[in-house]
C-alpha cells in the first residue's frame, strides 16, 4: 500500500509539471541571435528585389507606350487611339552611380550626427586615423565604387554560355570571400574553414543552378550597353562578381579591425566615392559617353524618375545598413555566402502565387502534377539548402572548438606552474 500511495504522488507531482521544460539562457540567446539573422536575410532579399525591379522599370522608361483617343473623331462615334513616348530614355547609369553616393554619404553621416551630436569624439579620431594611416581605405572606396557602379547596365555578353558555368562563376564568390578574410581580416585558414567553405560554395552553386533550370534562362546576363566578348567579357563578368565580395570583406576589416563606427564608415565611404566620381563622370561627359547634364536635368524634369531614383537610393542605402548589420552579427564570409538565398525567396514567391491562383479558381492541384519539371528542381532546391545549413553547423562547430581552446589556454596561464 505504502509503494502504491507513492507512486500515486508522484504521478500527481509529474501532473502539476508544465509538458515543455523551460530553455536554458544559452538555447534562447542562440534562437533569438538567429532569429534577427534570419530576419536581416530575408529584409535584404526583399530590397533586393525591389532595387532590380525598380532598376529595371528606369531603364526601360524609354519603352512605355501610352495610348490616348482623339477627341475629334469620339465625337463622331469613331474610336481611333494614338500611341505616344511619355518619356524619353534613360541611359545615365554613371549619373545615377554619382547620386545614389552621394544620397547614401549624407543620409548615413546625418543619421551618426542626429544620435550623437558631435559628441563621440573617440569614434571621429578612429575615422580619421582609418581615413589617413590605413592601407585598406582606398581599397574600400574603389571597390565600393565598382560595386555600386552600373557594370550589368553597360555590359553583355556577345553569347549564352551554360547555367553549370554561370552557377559556379555566381557561386564563385564565396571561396573569395573566405580567401580574401586571411590577409584582410586575420582570420584563419584551417580545416574547419576549408570544409565550411566548401559546402557554402556547393550550396550556393546548386541554388543558382536549380533556380536557372525553374526559370528555363535562355540568356542569364543583360545589359544596356556594348556587347563584350573574349578576354573583355570574363574580366568585366568577374569584376561584377568579385569585387562586391572584396567590398564585403573590407568593410569587416575596418569595422573590425580598426574598430571604425559603422555609420561613420558608410557615410565617409560614399562621400569619398562620390570625390573619387566626379572626374569620371566629367571624362564620360567630354568624351560623349554620357550626357551628364541630360541625366540630371531628365531626373528633376519628370516625377515618375524622381520618384524611381529616389526609391533607388533608398534601397541602396538600406542593402548597404543591412549588409552592415550582418558583417557584424557574423561576419563578411557569412554576408557574402547568404546573398544565395535571393533565389530562394524569388522562388518561393512564384510558389505562393501559383498555389493562391489555384485556391482563386477554386482548383486543388499539386505543382507537381502542373510543373513536374519545376518541382523536380524545387526538391535539389531543397538539397542546397540543406548543404548550407549543413555550412552553418559546420562553422559552428569550428567556432565552439576556437572557444574551448580559448578557455583553456586562459586556465593554463592563470594555473600556477608546478615546481
Amino acid at each position: 500500500m505504502e509503494s502504491i500511495r507513492r507512486a500515486s504522488m508522484a504521478g500527481a507531482k509529474d501532473e502539476t509539471q508544465p509538458l515543455m521544460r523551460p530553455m536554458s539562457q544559452t538555447h534562447v540567446g542562440s534562437l533569438c541571435f538567429m532569429a534577427m539573422l534570419a530576419g536581416l536575410a530575408i529584409i535584404w532579399c526583399v530590397v533586393d528585389q525591389w532595387n532590380i525591379s525598380v532598376a529595371n522599370a528606369l531603364f526601360t522608361l524609354g519603352d512605355l507606350r501610352m495610348a490616348s483617343i482623339d477627341t475629334d473623331l469620339a465625337q463622331e462615334g469613331l474610336m481611333v487611339f494614338h500611341t505616344s513616348k511619355p518619356f524619353p530614355g534613360f541611359n545615365y547609369p554613371l549619373s545615377l552611380a554619382f547620386i545614389q553616393f552621394a544620397f547614401m554619404g549624407l543620409l548615413f553621416l546625418a543619421i551618426y550626427w542626429v544620435i550623437f551630436k558631435g559628441d563621440d569624439d573617440t569614434s571621429v579620431r578612429t575615422a580619421s586615423s582609418v581615413v589617413l594611416h590605413d592601407k585598406r581605405w582606398p581599397a574600400l572606396i574603389v571597390t565600393h565604387v565598382f560595386s555600386v557602379f552600373w557594370l550589368q547596365a553597360l555590359m553583355m555578353p556577345a553569347h549564352v554560355f551554360s547555367l553549370g558555368l554561370f552557377a559556379a562563376s555566381r557561386a564563385v564568390e564565396v571561396p573569395v570571400s573566405a580567401l580574401l578574410r586571411a590577409p584582410i581580416c586575420g582570420a584563419q585558414l584551417g580545416r574547419r574553414t576549408a570544409q565550411t567553405t566548401l559546402l557554402a560554395f556547393a550550396a550556393a552553386a546548386t541554388l543558382y543552378f536549380a533556380y536557372a533550370q525553374i526559370a528555363s534562362c535562355l540568356c542569364v546576363w543583360s545589359g544596356h550597353g556594348v556587347t563584350l566578348v573574349g578576354a573583355a567579357f570574363w574580366i568585366v563578368y568577374f569584376l561584377v562578381l568579385l569585387v562586391p565580395a572584396t567590398n564585403t570583406v573590407l568593410q569587416e576589416g575596418v569595422m573590425k579591425g580598426a574598430q571604425m563606427h559603422p555609420l561613420l564608415m558608410l557615410a565617409l565611404m560614399n562621400l569619398f566615392a562620390c570625390v573619387l566620381f566626379i572626374p569620371v563622370l566629367w571624362i564620360a561627359h567630354m568624351t560623349g559617353f554620357e550626357d551628364v547634364s541630360e541625366g540630371f536635368a531628365m531626373t528633376v524634369r519628370f516625377r515618375e524618375v524622381y520618384m524611381l531614383v529616389a526609391w533607388l537610393c533608398l534601397q541602396m542605402a538600406s542593402i548597404s545598413a543591412v549588409t552592415v548589420g550582418v558583417i557584424l552579427m557574423v561576419d563578411s564570409f557569412w554576408a557574402v555566402a547568404l546573398r544565395a538565398l535571393r533565389v530562394v525567396y524569388w522562388w518561393l514567391q512564384q510558389v505562393w502565387w501559383f498555389y493562391a491562383g489555384a485556391a482563386m479558381a477554386g482548383q486543388d492541384i499539386s505543382m507537381s502534377l502542373a510543373c513536374p519539371h519545376a518541382s523536380q528542381w524545387t526538391f535539389v532546391m531543397l538539397c542546397g539548402f540543406a548543404l548550407a545549413l549543413a555550412a552553418i553547423n559546420t562553422d559552428r562547430k569550428a567556432e565552439d572548438g576556437r572557444s574551448s581552446k580559448a578557455d583553456l589556454g586562459s586556465e593554463a596561464r592563470t594555473k600556477p606552474a608546478l615546481v
